[in-house]
Order: structure tokens, then sequence, then C-alpha cells
């Protein structure tokens, strides 16, 4: 693989590095150019479902993963209306090659991708590099990009924009960003904190009305994620000033904690018009982009870059026509649209719903599905559903 083989990825997050290490190990000659520093380590997604293990199964992570990670065999939805927990325990799923979840930070997995991809020839990893404008002809890509204030340019046969929901790369392709935004900010906080101790789950939504909060181990040293809803109003430090006061509704004995960090930031509910344009092609948040309650963000944007690396890989070496990269654009705008998109909708207002009555009947349809193992599997396998629906030539989304 050499013609056309050179691919140029903006964004250093999982979803971009996933996508990196994938056309990288197809032989493409891979640059990912990213304007920070290095690996963003702000708390961003860290519970991996089933379908995002199998990924990491399939690109040979899993054991670099189960190294770091905690792992959780149950998810938790607790109902403080009455006290009462749905207890979800994968062990009782029959048939599930994966049983637990996986719990480590976002950047931890970046940091492993990053070491996985830098291992192959020809793969190049720019830090402090910004993306400025692109130029597409018929052959190729023009990357104009900007470091430490020197311009340069770097061709390109395909590019891939993996930078996040205010993707620079989707805006220079002046596509619409479609949905709408959520009027709250969201914190998210890691903590240390013994919640062990008071029987919660590695997993654990907490249906409290305004008080709403999600709680995820991070790692099995005490550090947790506490992530709830914030006046977008407030500046950042306000929100900050005001963890403790909120923290004093959230855990159970009000005991001590140590917050380790903290940061806010806005959530939407958005799909690209479309996640390819000519020689350019959209993956993660960059093409979508949704509220964390329930990983929907996250998970989609693992099935965007294993289908990316199989539908581009495909074209470069000659295996399939590019209409394939068209099919991949349609494909996951649908799994977005139909199936990420409105899951992620139903879990936030199930969290934050304020309607006592309604509340009980959510509670109800918790309790009882939970206490039936088919219908919990099918929740869990549901997360499958967003790998979407295989290639097929003439085959429309």
């Amino acid at each position: 693989m050499t013609q056309g083989s050179r691919v140029v990825v903006v964004g250093a997050g999982p979803t971009g590095l996933f996508t990196a290490l994938g056309l990288a190990r197809k032989g493409a000659q891979v640059t990912v150019i990213d304007a920070e520093p290095r690996v963003n380590d702000s708390p961003r997604a860290n519970v991996y479902m089933l379908s995002t293990i199998k990924a990491l199964d399939e690109y040979g992570l899993l054991e670099d993963a189960l190294r770091v990670a905690a792992r959780g065999y149950e998810f938790n939805m607790r109902f403080p209306l009455t006290g009462n927990v749905a207890r979800l325990k994968f062990e009782l799923l029959e048939g599930l090659t994966y049983t637990y979840t996986l719990h480590f930070g976002q950047n931890v997995l970046a940091e492993i991708l990053l070491k996985h991809f830098l291992e192959l020839p020809g793969a190049q990893m720019r830090w402090n590099t910004r993306f400025v404008s692109l130029a597409q002809k018929a052959d190729g890509v023009e990357v104009s990009v900007e470091s430490e204030g020197v311009q340069d340019v770097i061709e390109a046969d395909w590019m891939v924009g993996a930078d996040g929901a205010r993707s620079s790369v989707r805006k220079a392709l002046d596509l619409e960003f479609g949905g709408f935004t959520w009027p709250e900010t969201f914190m998210a906080t890691n903590v240390y904190y013994d919640f062990d101790k008071h029987g919660y789950a590695a997993s654990n939504m907490v249906a409290a009305g305004a008080d709403w909060h999600v709680v995820a181990k991070v790692s099995d040293d005490g550090l947790w994620r506490i992530a709830y809803g914030e006046d977008a109003n407030l500046t950042e430090e306000q929100r900050r000033a005001r963890i403790p006061d909120r923290f004093a509704n959230f855990l159970p004995d009000r005991a001590e904690f140590e917050l380790e960090r903290a940061n806010s930031y806005r959530v939407h509910q958005r799909c690209a018009s479309s996640m390819r344009v000519g020689r350019v092609l959209l993956a993660g948040d960059a093409a979508h982009a949704t509220n964390p309650i329930g990983g929907m963000g996250f998970t989609s944007g693992v099935q965007d870059a294993k289908a990316l690396v199989d539908a581009l890989g495909r074209v470069i070496a000659g295996d399939c026509d590019d209409d394939i990269l068209d099919y991949y654009s349609s494909e996951r705008r649908r799994v977005f649209l139909q199936i990420a998109n409105p899951s992620a909708i139903d879990q936030k207002r199930r969290v934050q719903e304020t309607d006592r009555e309604v509340r009980l009947k959510d509670e109800a349809e918790f309790m009882a599905a939970t206490t039936n193992p088919e219908i919990a599997k099918m929740a869990m396998m549901s997360v499958f559903q967003l790998e979407g629906k295989p290639y097929q030539p003439g085959r429309k989304a």
C-alpha cells in the first residue's frame, strides 16, 4: 500500500488515535496533528462498555487496558425518591463475551493508542500543531497548519477530522451541525471518596431530579467521577465554588472528600449534515455530539473509527470503490440519529425527571428490567447496535 496512502488525522483523542492506529496497521502513512502540547487529561469518558471492550480486543489492546483498568460487574440505577436501587448484574446475563465494564481515564486510553501507533512505520505525531485550513484537489488534500508561529502545508491523499464538537475541520468544510445545545453546563469532577463502602457499583446513575448525578469509578485507588448539571450563567470559578454544596446532596454520608480535578463543558445533540466531503472525512464528536449520560458519544466515536478504518483502508488498498466512503457517512449518521441520539436524550430525561409520577413509573420499569435476565441482556446488547450495518456494494444506509 503506497500510492494514495498518506493520511492526516486532526485530533489526538481516542477516536482520532483509533483511526490513526488502524490505518497505519494497514500500511498507510499517517500523521496526527493536535493543537495541544500533549494528550488532554481533563475529565472526560472513563467507562468502557461491551462494544468498546470488543473493539479494544480486536485491536489487540485489551491486555494493555486490563493492566490499568478497574472492572465493573454491575450497573446501578438509584432512586432517592424511594431509596430503591435497580442492580443489573452482568454475570446473570448468559451468552455475553464480556461480562464487565472497564474504568479508566480517556487520556490513559489515548496514551495506550499513541504508544502502539508510534511503533509503526510512517506514523508521526505532531503536537502544538494547529489546523488552519484545507484545499482539496482531485487526488489529494493540502492541509495548512501552524506550529509555534510557523505555517506549513502537509500534503495528503486523505484527511480525517476527529477534532471534537467544535471541529475546525467541520467548519472549514462549511457543513451544517444541526440539532440543539442543552441549556445547562455539565460539571465533570474527579474525587477521592469511599463509594465502595456505601455499596455503589462501578457505574451508577442517580435519578434525583435537579440533583441528578452520575457516579463512576475511575480507578481502584479510590478515585471516582461525579458528573452533574450546573447553571450555564455562572462563571467557572463560581461553579467550582459550589462543588462542596452540591456534593452535600450527592455523598451518602457527607464525609470529607478530596477533589482531584474538575472542569465544565456544554453538551449538545447535534450531527453534521455529512461525514464526507471529497477526500475529507469526519469521525467522533467532530461529526456528532451528544450528552455523555449513558456513554453514547464515546462509544459511537470508537465505532466510527472502526468503520472508517475498514472503509478507507479498503479504498486505499484498491479493494473497493470510494462509494464505500459515502456509505460510511450515511450509515454512521443513521446510527447516531436513530440509535445513539434518542437513547442519550432518553437517558438524560430519566435521570433529570422532576415529575413524581413519571419518576415512579421510570423506577418501576428499571426495577422490572433488572429482575428479568432477558430484558436486562437486551439492554446490555443494545450498545452493539452502534456498530451499524456492514457495507454491501450498491446498498444505501
